[in-house]
């Protein structure tokens, strides 16, 4: 049962009874420390200033009139004024019996979610950067499937414009320089041009890696830029679509930049602003009135010369994501877009979407006409990642052919570790990505402290079928399960909490945190039995036992569940480096 709803619908009743006041959401919030009971309540000090009434005084009186609340045999008031609830010991056979699958919620029923997350330019492989959005973007996605969200995945192809020129033009280079062909290079103010064989690159715009030199080995005499180009981003796009696959890494749908371009989209934007009189020339380019909508001042959305600026596709693409029925639209970019987010939000409220924060989305009316719905962009700026080898940062760079590729990472450190490392720390803070820790077999390892929890558990299970110790059946009493297995079992009902926490605020290091203080709780519980043979799990009283396998086997599939929904696997087995 979602008791947390349950009793925060008590309090709120209570308060409106006692004071005739409204307690905003969430009324109830994990403890602190699970010793302090199943959850505890905060509104006695919220309410304090507005009743006038001191916080403990307020908490006494919610106190009495929850009095037979149900499933909560204990509350008690601490501190200032705080409420703590404990839970019937029922609950406990609940939870174990009820945990499958661990963490579900229906948070976003009803809602339809888009997220289009790495959209790499098909001009060379995945290099790290890009691995940290796909983590992120895959783990969010799994994480909002998992809270009741109809969740999209989407990956969009840049593929035209400048950047699938300039690939085609390199890749012709290599060729003709293979074959003898001498290039000329002229200076152009601060810029070196190469020139030959009926064509010209700019230098600081030719790319470099060993990448190029292989594809430009499989172009026939005679090719042309154009022809160049698309054979370049076919073969790059289907490696970028290899590795993410092997990365766990899986999409509903590629949209094409090209196709977009195609399709009429873009004119029926440009025109739907100049029939708004929202648009208009200046300088020879068209600009488009987004300080009316919220941005600091207009932006061009097509050149002097005709060239479409790249934000005048992107939005006409996000446009159509909504078009396409979508309440939630979330982008993954690097922290170089960063201010193109005003320019997007200011764009779709010209265009008449009504933007709301996801917050008010979920607590409000989902209905009405397509233009008047409620929608919500967001968009998660994943700052860089820096990788460090035997204390030094390994350099990395593009264009130079420099970088480290998201495979070398994979193979060097695992894709577990990978994935675990580039989600556990938010996404706008800058990541050092320390790749000795990660292959470390030990504690100080967090993604291998929970795996080893998981396996921990697994070899207990294994001991208890060696002894013939299994149970023929799932029945325990729970009147036998200690304090010990009901503080397990209180991390375990925070589950799903985490997973709508991790839902609703984009925030997959939620679930991160949460799986390893799992992990923690019961590291110290099995490790409790080492000092003191009562609190072992394979006891020989039977009812004991058979209770305190019920217990580790839902922090097991609870831990297996967690690590799922970051894309990371649940061992059964595992060495250590400190292993005899």
């Amino acid at each position: 049962m979602d008791l947390e709803r349950a009793w925060g619908d008590a309090i709120a009743a209570a308060a409106r009874e006692l004071w005739q006041v409204e307690l905003p959401r969430p009324i109830l919030e994990p403890p602190a420390d699970p010793k302090f009971g199943d959850a505890t309540c905060g509104a006695p000090m919220r309410l304090a200033r507005e009743l006038k009434k001191p916080p403990r005084q307020i908490a006494e009186a919610l106190k009495a009139r929850l009095a037979g609340l149900p499933h909560a045999p204990k509350i008690e008031i601490a501190g200032a004024g705080f409420i703590n609830f404990t839970a019937a010991n029922s609950l406990n056979a609940e939870t174990i019996a009820g945990n499958t699958p661990p963490g579900r919620s229906e948070v976003g029923r009803g809602v339809r979610v888009l997220i289009e997350h790495t959209s790499a330019n098909p001009t060379g492989p995945l290099h790290i950067a890009h691995g940290r959005q796909a983590a992120v973007g895959d783990s969010l996605s799994r994480i909002m499937s998992h809270a009741g969200f109809t969740v999209s995945r989407e990956f969009y192809i840049n593929d035209t414009g400048g950047q699938i020129e300039n690939l085609g033009k390199s890749i012709l280079w290599r060729h003709h320089e293979s074959k003898g062909v001498a290039f000329e290079r002229e200076t152009r103010g601060e810029d070196v041009w190469l020139k030959g064989a009926g064509f010209e690159l700019a230098e600081k715009n030719a790319y470099r890696g060993d990448y190029i030199r292989d594809l430009a080995a499989e172009l026939p005499a005679g090719t042309t830029v154009d022809q160049a180009a698309r054979l370049g981003k076919e073969r790059l796009l289907a490696d970028i679509k290899r590795n993410l696959l092997d990365f766990r890494v899986e999409f509903d749908t590629w949209t094409s930049e090209e196709a977009l371009r195609g399709s009429g989209k873009i004119d029926a934007l440009l025109e739907f602003f100049r029939s708004w009189g929202l648009s208009y020339p200046k300088d020879g380019a068209l600009y488009v009135k987004t300080s009316s909508f919220g941005e600091e001042q207009d932006r061009p959305f097509v050149k002097s010369n005709g060239e479409l600026v790249y934000r005048l596709p992107d939005l006409a693409y996000h446009r159509d994501k909504f078009d396409r029925g979508f309440d939630v639209a979330i982008d993954t970019w690097g922290p170089d877009h960063h201010a193109e987010i005003a320019n997007r939000t200011a764009g779709l409220k010209a265009l008449n979407f009504n933007l709301l924060p996801l917050e008010e989305l979920l607590g409000g009316t989902r209905g009405g006409t397509p233009e008047q719905r409620a929608r919500c962009f967001r968009v998660l700026i994943i700052q860089h990642c820096k990788l460090l080898k035997n204390g030094q940062e390994v350099k990395m760079g593009k264009r130079l052919a420099s970088y480290v590729t998201l495979r070398e990472l994979m193979d060097e450190v695992g894709i577990d570790a990978t994935r675990w490392f580039f989600v556990m720390r938010k996404t706008d803070s800058h990541l050092d990505f320390d790749m000795d820790l990660a292959v470390k077999q030990s504690a100080d390892n967090p993604v291998y402290y929970v795996q080893y929890a998981h396996a921990r558990i697994s070899s207990v299970f294994e001991k208890a079928k060696e002894k013939g110790q299994i149970p023929a059946d799932d029945k325990f009493e729970p009147d036998v399960l200690g304090e010990d297995e009901v503080l397990l079992l209180r991390h375990v009902r925070g589950f799903p909490r985490a997973v709508e926490k991790a839902a609703v605020n984009l925030d997959p290091t939620i679930v991160c945190a949460y799986a390893y203080n799992l992990a923690s709780a019961y590291q110290h519980y099995q490790t409790a039995g080492k000092k003191d043979a009562s609190k072992r799990i394979l006891v020989d009283d039977e009812r004991i036992r058979r209770a305190r396998l019920a217990t580790i086997g839902t922090v097991k599939r609870t831990l297996a569940a967690a690590l799922k929904l970051v894309g990371v696997e649940a061992p059964d087995r595992m060495a250590r480096d400190d292993d005899e």
